[in-house]
């Protein structure tokens, strides 16, 4: 059996004695009923609920329904630090709306996520992980990539938000996840890669190279998307007047570089992209201020008559 991975069986009730690992464990029942205790709270999971804590939490597990014609059914797999933190970055990186924990309102320190029900897509994604095991060409390959979308759909389900974001912040620092979230929440300003750098307690180098190692892209690469693509939304839903109102908002000093920029990443300016009058064609667009040959596919509109 994998490493962290218990599948378990029980034809009577009683005690279910766990090892803590680093990271949270994610508890899916399959069959019966279970319950998990945790700071003197009962968690009752039925037939395909779930529920996740971290290793902290030492909870007293106990079988509570089973018997040898109707054995108690489920799988407790435990997750580490290192790939809740890989695939919450890469959330975090693809959702420009993605804020941390404290400014989502949410309450901070929950490290269990109370009962939930497990969905086809999540209870799909268990499936394809277990199939996976079978195999050790496939167990190698496919159960890590399996894997990483079990907790992509965990980070999906709001309940489970918080004890996964516990987990991975209670590991070591993530300093590219430090500065996307320093980046998002500096945009009005007109900061520097050696800024952000010093935000996360990094050389400029060896931030430079660890941010571009885990996201494929410079960090004044991603800073300059992460404005443009605000810029964007804040046109499309009309929340600044004014070109410059919309650039100096998203951190240029200068409308005429604004719209040299914006006009470069989506082909058409400021002012005709916030006036929709367009039909749609796919771009692609080459960054070439920096001579870097980054290509990104956007939907834009463009004139009738282009």
């Amino acid at each position: 059996m994998r490493p962290g991975l218990t599948v378990c069986r029980f034809d009577a009730p009683g005690p279910y004695l766990w090892e803590p690992a680093p990271g949270i464990t994610f508890c899916l029942v399959v069959q019966g009923h279970l319950s998990v205790v945790i700071d003197r709270t009962a968690h009752a999971c039925g037939p395909l609920d779930g529920v996740v804590f971290t290793d902290r939490l030492s909870p007293a597990i106990e079988v509570v329904e089973a018997s040898a014609d109707a054995p108690f059914l489920a799988m407790f797999l435990q997750i580490d630090t290192a790939i809740i933190r890989r695939v919450s970055t890469d959330v975090l990186v693809s959702d420009a709306s993605a804020v941390p924990i404290t400014r989502r309102g949410r309450a901070s320190g929950n490290k269990c996520s109370g009962t939930f029900g497990v969905g086809a897509r999540l209870l799909h994604s268990v499936l394809r992980f277990l199939r996976a095991l079978d195999g050790e060409l496939d167990e190698r390959v496919l159960a890590p990539i399996c894997l990483q979308e079990i907790v992509y759909r965990l980070l999906q389900i709001v309940c489970c938000q918080d004890p996964l974001e516990v987990a991975s912040r209670e590991s070591d620092a993530d300093p590219t996840r430090a500065a996307i979230e320093y980046i998002r929440s500096h945009l009005t300003e007109s900061i520097t890669v050696n800024d952000i750098a010093r935000e996360v307690q990094l050389s400029e180098s060896t931030f430079a190279h660890t941010f571009r190692a885990t996201i494929g892209v410079s960090p004044y690469q991603f800073l300059k998307s992460e404005r443009l693509d605000a810029a964007r939304r804040m046109l499309i839903t009309g929340s600044g007047n004014k070109v410059s109102e919309v650039g100096r908002a998203v951190g240029y000093s200068s409308a005429s570089h604004f719209i040299t920029e914006f006009k470069r990443r989506y082909a058409v300016t400021p002012r005709e992209y916030a006036n929709g009058k367009y039909h749609c064609a796919a771009v692609e667009v080459v960054d070439r201020h920096t001579g870097v040959d980054a290509r990104t596919a956007e939907i834009l509109h463009f004139p009738a008559g282009h």
